[in-house]
């Protein structure tokens, strides 16, 4: 049976006794057993999170779980009271309105929240969320439990974020019988630097239409360059210092072979023996899962373009079809 349910019923009891006399407490004492630091769960955060400028109010820019060694806890005489819950963030701290039981941080625009339970793995519900420290309640009586401390946290966007270093030892938590400590939620590193990336990236979704081309056309193992001058990354606002780097991803792509081959989607009236490859606009082809940098370092506001090619490569006999593809980039601002 867990502590909690003990606590339910014990405090139950109390109320009954105190409805019905007056008597002299007796203060009670609790011992915790098990290895060092097992009530206590950490929490690893980057050094650095990186935002997007308009990240919109709600998202999850942090989400993890832990969990605690097992505990034993024994209380015996009476009057052992339970408290737990943040110990510096504040009612007045609350931000309900984005999600429930989220609390500002240090960080404008960042918001916090947690929950825990010794019962089961904890959900962001009322009967778990971690709220500022209080007074749960009182145990009257001998109590033996032992528990596991399961936690959950997430960082959450609330409001236009502001850059700055995330104060972690303030999320910090804690759950208590008097002065016995069951249950402590840390964080690490104690400080994370929040910063919003200092560029926009003005299309996330590019569509980049190919020419049809014969069997014929190939000049042998490659066709011509099959795209205008639309196929490109554009960004813009990007702050003065920056460092612009991309790369293509074989995760999100419809395959990739020999790790520069872009395979196109396979199907009913599909086309066969071809890829496709990515270049730059020196016409070196690109490979996927590598970095490249675009600009080294911007002037303040300077738009960045990212001029690409693409162009079919022979794979296999060549059969005329249909040819789609898709393929995952990622812009990095350094």
């Amino acid at each position: 049976m867990s502590q909690f349910f003990s606590l339910k019923r014990f405090f139950a009891a109390v109320v009954l006794v105190m409805s019905g006399a007056c008597f002299q407490p007796a203060w009670a004492i609790c011992t915790i057993s098990g290895d060092h630091g097992s009530h206590v769960v950490t929490f690893p955060m980057p050094p650095t999170i990186y935002l997007e400028p308009d990240t919109p109010v709600g998202t999850i820019i942090y989400d993890h779980s832990a969990e605690s060694g097992e505990v034993s806890v024994d209380c015996g005489g009476s009057d052992v009271y339970y408290r737990k819950g943040y110990l510096a963030i504040t009612d007045a701290d609350a931000r309900e309105d984005v999600l429930p039981g989220v609390y500002k941080t240090n960080i404008p625009g960042i918001g916090f929240r947690a929950a825990a339970s010794t019962e089961r793995f904890p959900a962001y519900l009322e009967e778990d969320l971690v709220r500022p420290w209080h007074l749960v309640g009182m145990i009257h009586g001998y109590s033996h439990a032992t528990t596991v401390f399961r936690a959950v946290a997430q960082l959450v966007v609330i409001g236009d974020v502001q850059e700055g270093m995330l104060d972690t030892s303030r999320l910090m938590s804690r759950e208590t019988l008097d002065d016995a400590v069951v249950g402590e939620m840390r964080f690490s590193p104690t400080s994370v630097r929040i910063t919003t990336n200092t560029c926009n990236l003005e299309d996330k979704n590019i569509h980049v239409p190919l020419r049809t081309v014969h069997a014929g056309d190939f000049d042998g193992q490659y066709s011509d360059i099959l795209t205008d001058d639309s196929f490109k990354i554009e960004i813009t606002r990007c702050a003065a210092g920056t460092k612009v780097d991309y790369k293509f991803t074989s995760t999100g792509s419809t395959g990739v072979t020999n790790g520069n081959i872009l395979d196109i989607a396979s199907g009913e009236g599909a086309a066969r023996g071809v890829g496709i490859q990515i270049l730059d606009k020196n016409n070196a082809v690109l490979n996927f899962d590598q970095d490249y940098t675009a600009v080294s370092s911007v002037s303040a506001n300077e738009a960045v373009t990212i001029p690409l090619q693409a162009r079919y490569i022979k794979t296999g006999q060549i059969s005329a079809g249909k040819v789609e593809a898709m393929a995952t980039f990622e812009v990095f601002y350094r």
